[in-house]
């Protein structure tokens, strides 16, 4: 007997969307019977489709209009939720969530804090949450910690993609995948610096390289002159979360495939620029470094991150050598 019936809404982006897999999961081990709706952007659906923790998938195009976001605001009025937990809180949920059930629960950004921290560079936060956790208080205010976040997968993906990985005959070895993208300049470590890694971990391990088709131009020259295996732009966003499956450790930015790849229990080490842990975005759960310039008093400058270093010096980034990554990655590739 079904005992109730929740909507979720997150709309974006495919970090945040993995970051509820955890509520998700809670909710499932809680009231098994219940039935659970999930309001998600078109591009992100993947992410939760294969989830045996959702029940139905409520699809938003990327440049919905007002009519379209209408229709489907009355078909979730139409399904009677019990409680609706918005997830994003931003223009659009705040519209489809209207009606959706007698209780909403919204997530809480810490919007105040957050501003302070950035514009007054005064820390009020005592101890960093996880974004996955505020998520979780949604539906339990009392919960103390929740699991690392899942990912599933097709099982005719999983085939696929793993016939890719043995088709270049790189397994059995220990291998660093490279995940050089993210979305703004100031969560992306310098090129010239992956360049310089890649040479060096190429000579100790298999690398490939892991991006979207945003990033296939920075991948190209990273890839010049070496052995590496280059994914980047050929795989869709859950074939490039299957493919690090294959990684003994993978080193990225602030971004998408950190939280991937901590889903997958691979290890991290992950370059934080702009970006600092109190914003609730860091791997847990699993072996991971975070490397990241402290002391500086423009860090952060931004909670999401910039098109451009303000100061123009781009330390946050800069005084990150290739040397002190390579020696985060050798420090966790040594306890295989």
């Amino acid at each position: 007997m079904q005992t109730s019936k929740k909507l979720l809404i997150r709309l974006s982006s495919a970090g945040d969307i993995l970051l509820t897999s955890p509520l998700l999961k809670m909710i499932k081990e809680r009231e098994p019977e219940s039935a659970v709706h999930f309001v998600v952007k078109c591009q992100f659906a993947d992410l939760v489709r294969s989830n045996p923790n959702v029940t139905q998938v409520h699809i938003v195009q990327d440049h919905a209009d007002f009519h379209q976001l209408e229709s489907l605001r009355r078909k979730l009025v139409a399904e009677s939720f019990d409680i609706t937990l918005d997830l994003h809180n931003n223009f659009r949920s705040i519209f489809l969530r209207r009606g959706t059930a007698p209780s909403i629960s919204v997530v809480k950004k810490d919007i105040i804090r957050r501003a302070i921290l950035v514009n007054g560079r005064l820390n009020l936060f005592a101890i960093p949450q996880l974004v996955a956790l505020k998520y979780a208080k949604t539906f339990d205010r009392s919960v103390k910690s929740v699991p690392k976040p899942e990912l599933f997968f097709p099982e005719s993906l999983l085939k696929k993609v793993d016939t890719i990985w043995q088709s270049f005959g790189i397994g059995g070895s220990p291998s660093v995948f490279l995940c050089p993208g993210a979305r703004h300049f100031t969560k992306r470590w310098p090129l010239k610096y992956w360049m310089e890694l890649a040479k060096k971990m190429s000579k100790a391990y298999r690398v490939a390289l892991l991006g979207d088709i945003a990033d296939m131009d920075a991948c190209r020259e990273i890839q010049s002159g070496t052995n590496i295996v280059n994914f980047c732009g050929q795989l869709s966003l859950l074939e490039s979360s299957a493919m690090l499956r294959h990684a003994s450790l993978a080193v990225t930015s602030d971004s998408y495939l950190m939280h991937a790849a901590n889903a997958l229990g691979v290890k991290i080490v992950a370059i934080f620029g702009s970006s600092v842990k109190e914003f609730g975005f860091f791997p847990y759960e699993v072996e991971n470094r975070i490397l990241e310039v402290n002391g500086l008093t423009c860090r952060p400058c931004s909670h999401i991150g910039l098109d451009a270093c303000p100061k123009r010096h781009f330390r946050c980034m800069m005084d990150t050598t290739p040397g002190k990554v390579e020696s985060a990655v050798a420090s966790l590739m040594v306890r295989q």
